[in-house]
């Protein structure tokens, strides 16, 4: 039997696999002055990150951390984040952790815009609601899961390795266990990242959960057919109020990485009003800072990772 939790992403706020996340945190390792961003270009969350940055005209000092290299298992990395993931947002020796997380905090606290141009009061609970529903989305089975997308870009098909690479991760992390079983910190987060990889890892080797997590999805895009259709978009405006919010840039990152994972025929061909959304959502100039600028694997990944092979292997997994 398949339970609600297992539609879920597993870092969504419903889910109890992940640690909790971090909150303006003092954290002696980190960089202890100015705005700096722990990120990966072709990560999901790292990419909403970098988007709400742009369009709160937020200066920051960027930190590519190479998932593929798997940086983010580093005990050096760990120690600011516990979850073993990107992005991290340090502001002056304080910790953030988690997008949506961050996405408040970036908000809340470094905002540059006019205040004119935030939603009013009123609109929060709707673009609560909608962020909720895009972090609920189980985008690492989708791109880990199968091949089930029609044109799928060659990095996204060479992801989808039927748990390969979920299998190696999870021996290194039990390995990272082991080997820092003494440090309650490290021990603590590798614990519950592994975890989280044998949980995805059960799912995306599973076809009746995969099929489940599809229809899931498909109900969610619907529920956004039905929104767009009714609400501020049809006068002009935006997802969930008439001002662009964070619910325009969650889900302008997540269709994007649907579109790259070629599951627009499957979840919203037929539904053309999405596509119009994703037409307005692509234009925006921080969408373009934030996510095509960091865009090509070329220059943000196979480069840096030959870089570090030839002078930065470490001994993560020996």
């Amino acid at each position: 039997m398949i339970s609600d939790l297992d539609t879920l992403s597993a870092y969504s706020t419903k889910n109890m696999l992940a640690l909790k996340p971090l909150t303006d945190v003092t954290c002696k390792v980190a960089p202890q002055t100015g705005i700096h961003l722990f990120h990966f270009s072709q990560s999901l969350c790292s990419m909403k990150v970098r988007q709400a940055l742009a369009e709160n005209a937020v200066q920051w000092t960027s930190h590519h951390v190479l998932l593929p290299a798997y940086q983010q298992y580093e005990p050096d990395y760990v120690r600011i984040n516990p979850r073993c993931v990107v992005p991290t947002l340090v502001c002056d020796g304080k910790v953030t952790t988690d997008s949506l997380n961050i996405l408040h905090l970036i908000i809340s606290k470094l905002s540059n815009s006019d205040i004119s141009q935030k939603p009013s009061d009123h609109e929060f609970e709707a673009i609560s609601s909608w962020l909720n529903k895009a972090d609920s989305l189980p985008i690492e089975a989708f791109t880990y899961g199968d091949n089930r997308g029609m044109n799928k870009s060659f990095l996204f098909k060479k992801a989808a390795d039927d748990g390969k690479g979920h299998e190696f991760k999870a021996n290194l992390l039990r390995k990272l266990v082991k080997r820092h079983e003494n440090e309650k910190q490290l021990y603590d987060a590798y614990r519950s990242k592994l975890n989280i990889v044998e949980n995805t890892l059960k799912v995306i080797q599973t076809p009746s959960r995969m099929n489940t997590l599809y229809d899931s999805a498909d109900f969610t895009l619907t529920e956004l057919e039905a929104q767009l259709l009714s609400g501020p978009f049809k006068k002009n405006g935006w997802l969930a109020s008439q001002k662009f919010s964070l619910a325009d840039i969650v889900w302008g990152v997540v269709l994007y990485r649907l579109q790259k994972l070629g599951l627009e025929p499957l979840l919203w061909s037929n539904k053309t009003i999405i596509g119009q959304y994703c037409e307005k959502l692509f234009a925006r100039e921080s969408f373009k800072r934030g996510i095509l600028d960091w865009s090509n694997v070329p220059k943000h990944v196979v480069l840096p990772m030959i870089k570090h092979k030839l002078f930065h292997r470490t001994k993560l997994s020996s």
